[in-house]
């Protein structure tokens, strides 16, 4: 029945009311909780923000190094496009070992199958940076077939010649811009 006739007597400390004490214990408790809440959630944006970065960073610098392995294939299939009249058997010829001398620089390439960043480049980079690479072993394995310097031959060469300036054109300019993307976000982030 007491209880019922004073139900704040859980706030009396020594049988004296004491409001302030409760209040003042409220407030730290409530401080307290908006506190952690508020660490929490700039702890959770830095790291949101880092690996926002770590991720653009990483895709930054595949795209250079495929760019750089792209345009040293690009140069070595032109170069081979160009002396191939002046010296097919060193293309047909088992002697000079063809498949093993004429091959491209993948290893970039063949790295990123192993990156988990792969398939944050653009689609129609990756794309065309496929089909170039399967155009040229095409027409590699067309030439190297032959025997001797042929139609076929000189065909393939040609396609391979086109594959390459097909790509210069198109792709090459693609993964400038996105490195130039990926820089600017990069510098956004740091500001």
């Amino acid at each position: 029945m007491r209880f019922f006739i004073s139900p704040f007597r859980f706030l009396n400390v020594d049988k004296k009311p004491n409001i302030q004490f409760w209040l003042t214990q409220a407030i730290i408790l409530v401080s307290t909780v908006m506190g952690v809440y508020l660490a929490s959630l700039a702890g959770f944006q830095i790291a949101v923000n880092f690996d926002h970065y770590q991720s653009l960073s990483d895709v930054r610098h595949i795209e250079r190094s495929l760019y750089a392995e792209v345009s040293d294939n690009i140069a070595t299939v032109e170069n081979w496009a160009d002396t191939y009249r002046d010296g097919p058997m060193v293309w047909h010829d088992p002697a000079f070992s063809p498949r093993e001398r004429h091959q491209l620089d993948t290893t970039i390439w063949m790295t990123m199958r192993y990156s988990p960043r792969t398939f944050e480049l653009d689609a129609d980079i990756l794309t065309g940076v496929r089909r170039f690479y399967a155009a040229v072993e095409s027409a590699r394995n067309i030439v190297t077939a032959q025997n001797l310097p042929n139609v076929l031959a000189n065909r393939a060469m040609q396609d391979m010649k086109a594959a390459a300036e097909q790509t210069r054109a198109d792709i090459l300019p693609l993964i400038l811009a996105a490195i130039d993307d990926h820089e600017s976000q990069l510098s956004s982030l740091l500001d």
